[in-house]
C-alpha cells in the first residue's frame, strides 16, 4: 500500500474552489459533522488557495472507524473489596505488564469469556456468590467496554443469576484469581500472556505454581 506523508503534493477538486486545485498534505484534526466527533492528528489533504480540507488519503479512513467505535462503548462502573482489586494488581505483576493498560485488559478478555462460555458463565455465578466476593465494595472499578460485548455480558449474566455488575465483575476476578494466580487454567494464562506482551510486558510469565505443577509432571531418569 502507498503511504503519503506530511508535505506530499497532490490535486483535487475543492468543493469551496469549485475546481481542481493543488493540494499538500498536513496533519489537522477532521471533524466528522454529521456525528459531531473531532480526531485529532489526522493526515489529510488541504486546498493551497483556500486552506480547507479536500481529501483523505486511504490510510487515514480507518482512525474514522476508530473514533466511531469509541462513540458506541459504553462505561461500565462497580465497586469490588479491595482484595478483589489486589487480584488485579497480582496478575499484572505475574505478567510484568503495566497495571494501567494491563487492567481494562484482563476485564474485557474476561468480559469475553462470561459472554461466550456458558460453563464459565456458571463458575463465575459460583464464584460470585462465595465468602470471597462478600466483603464492602471500596474499590472503585471503571471500564470502557464496546456496547456489544457488554449486553452479551451482561444478558448471560442475568441469565445465570446474576444480579448486577458488582457480582459479576467480583465473580469474574475470582475465576481470574483461579485462573492465573493460582494457576488453574494454563490455556487462559498463555492467552493473557499474549495480551501482557501487547500491553508492554517484557514476556509472559507463567506463575509460580503452573511451573512448579510442570517441573513436579516431568519424568524422573
Amino acid at each position: 500500500m502507498y503511504l503519503v506523508k506530511e508535505g506530499d503534493q497532490s490535486e483535487a477538486i475543492c468543493r469551496h474552489c469549485k475546481t481542481l486545485v493543488t493540494t499538500h498534505f498536513k496533519v489537522r484534526t477532521y471533524r466528522l459533522v454529521d456525528r459531531e466527533i473531532d480526531i485529532p492528528g489526522m493526515l489529510v489533504g488541504v486546498c493551497d488557495e483556500c486552506d480547507g480540507t479536500v481529501m483523505l488519503p486511504a490510510q487515514s479512513s480507518p482512525r474514522i472507524g476508530e473514533a466511531l467505535q469509541q462513540r458506541k462503548e459504553e462505561t461500565l462502573e462497580a465497586r469490588i473489596p479491595t482484595h478483589l482489586e489486589d487480584v488485579i494488581h497480582l496478575m499484572a505483576r505475574t505478567f510484568e505488564a503495566p497495571i494501567q493498560t494491563f487492567r481494562p485488559s484482563v476485564l474485557r478478555f474476561y468480559l469475553r469469556e462470561l459472554a461466550g462460555d456458558a460453563e464459565f458463565a456458571e463458575r463465575v455465578h459460583t464464584l460470585a456468590r462465595s465468602d470471597l466476593a462478600r466483603a464492602p465494595g471500596r474499590a472503585r472499578i471503571s471500564l470502557r467496554v464496546p456496547e456489544p460485548l457488554l449486553a452479551e455480558a451482561r444478558e448471560r449474566a442475568r441469565r445465570m443469576g446474576i444480579e448486577t455488575d458488582a457480582q459479576m465483575l467480583r465473580g469474574i476476578l475470582l475465576a481470574a484469581k483461579e485462573d492465573v494466580l493460582d494457576g488453574g487454567n494454563p490455556e487462559r494464562i498463555l492467552r493473557l500472556g499474549g495480551a501482557a506482551q501487547a500491553e508492554g510486558a517484557a514476556r509472559p510469565r507463567p506463575p509460580r505454581a503452573t511451573a512448579a505443577r510442570a517441573r513436579a509432571s516431568r519424568p524422573r531418569r
